[in-house]
């Protein structure tokens, strides 16, 4: 495993753009090249997603890594930003899935095991993956790590009906596509045909389908579980396009829900819609934002509409119903992106400016608390924690109630 490290010495005034160190993972026996990048170091060591995809590259999982390190800034969470990634065939054998799983569990063994990182589900990677990772590196974990596509999902959706309800879009007539329907994606169309929306077009790496009446949502489930990406093939209520026809169909909400970059200069040349509310990270390049400020269109940060998957999980092992989550996420968060939608037209300053603004304020506090070092009275409250273990709806409550300040607290110079 070869490691690139970066020294920074000074306390930073806000993120930075390169990451902490970078280890390669390259196993030639087993055919694995991976990378872990840890951007970033809290208290609690830093985490992000394993993704599993054929042609991932360095750079784009340092840029995840630093995304991370925005959404645990945004929601003053106790973690530095992290990714993980690793070139693996879509096709691959489910045996041979896990074999290269476990290896590479067992190359980054160390970082799990001193707590420096700590994986989890990203995209093409489920639960079962990740157990796979932590056994390899000699873990044993009594329960998975929660799926967190679901709770990104919510997010995200309430971004979308923020949004609408703040351009004064009713849900019947809200045209919205989805670029990238996996995952995440099919929660979020379940979400839409609930609230009433109309999906007119979606689509996957292998192609793209549209309906400006609306797709069946049903219909698109039931292929997705069977076909996979190539759902998008089947005969349903649809026509079939390429993946570059989506981007110019009539639409009002636009949700990528795909790899980074995928909404390049020339793709926002042709976008045609209101708002982007963006459910993949690092969406945009430089030169998509830059046309689709050019545009009139808003651009919702990736970093806090997403973050429902950092956000959830934790509410959910607390014990959090369906229900409560759903509350907050549809209540108090939907309510901060509004005020974010407001506060961006009334400066006159993209939606992600001001987000990045919140992150950086937030970042030296998590940049401090995983440098402190832990003392003999900190580590007695630690041991003791651990054995009178505080009931779970304590906890609950008290999560609830931070992160309801943490909404509150956003955009509110209104």
């Amino acid at each position: 495993m070869k490691i690139d490290i970066t020294t920074k010495t000074l306390t930073p005034e806000k993120i930075p753009d390169s990451p902490l160190f970078v280890a390669e993972i390259k196993d030639p026996a087993f055919e694995l090249l991976g990378w872990l990048v840890i951007h970033s170091f809290g208290s609690r060591g830093s985490c992000g997603g394993v993704r599993l995809y054929p042609d991932i590259s360095r750079e784009g999982v340092e840029l995840l890594a630093k995304a991370m390190t925005y959404k645990y800034s945004f929601h003053e969470v106790a973690l530095g930003g992290a990714k993980a990634a690793v070139r693996l065939p879509f096709d691959l054998p489910v045996a041979e899935r896990a074999t290269m799983l476990r290896k590479l569990g067992e190359h980054i063994a160390p970082l799990i095991k001193s707590r420096i990182y700590w994986p989890w589900t990203d995209m093409n990677s489920s639960s079962d993956d990740i157990m796979q990772i932590y056994q390899g590196a000699g873990i044993k974990i009594s329960t998975p790590p929660v799926n967190s596509a679901y709770f990104t999902a919510l997010s995200t959706f309430a971004g979308v009906m923020a949004a609408a309800e703040y351009y004064q879009i009713a849900p019947e007539r809200c045209k919205i596509t989805i670029e990238g329907l996996g995952n995440v994606g099919k929660y979020l169309a379940i979400e839409i045909a609930r609230w009433g929306g109309k999906l007119t077009g979606a689509s996957t790496r292998i192609g793209a389908v549209v309906n400006l009446k609306g797709l069946d949502v049903k219909e698109i489930i039931k292929f997705l579980e069977k076909a996979g990406d190539f759902w998008v093939k089947q005969n349903g209520n649809w026509e079939i396009i390429s993946k570059e026809q989506l981007f110019s169909l009539p639409m009002n909400i636009h949700i990528p829900c795909a790899r980074v970059h995928s909404l390049t200069q020339t793709v926002a040349r042709n976008l045609n819609c209101r708002v982007v509310v963006p459910a993949a990270n690092v969406p945009c390049t430089s030169g998509g934002e830059l046309k689709m400020n050019e545009k009139g269109i808003k651009l919702l940060p990736d970093f806090v509409v997403n973050s429902g998957g950092v956000v959830g999980p934790g509410l959910s092992r607390l014990g959090g119903s369906d229900d409560e989550i759903r509350n907050l996420f549809f209540g108090d968060f939907k309510e901060m992106i509004a005020r974010l939608l407001k506060l961006s037209d009334r400066n006159q300053t993209p939606p992600t400016v001001l987000a990045s603004l919140e992150s950086h304020k937030n970042f030296r506090k998590l940049w401090v608390s995983g440098r402190k070092k832990t003392t003999h009275n900190r580590r007695i409250f630690r041991s003791l924690t651990r054995r009178v273990r505080t009931p779970k709806k304590l906890l609950l409550k008290k999560k609830v109630g931070d992160i309801k300040r943490i909404l509150h607290e956003r955009f509110t110079q209104i």
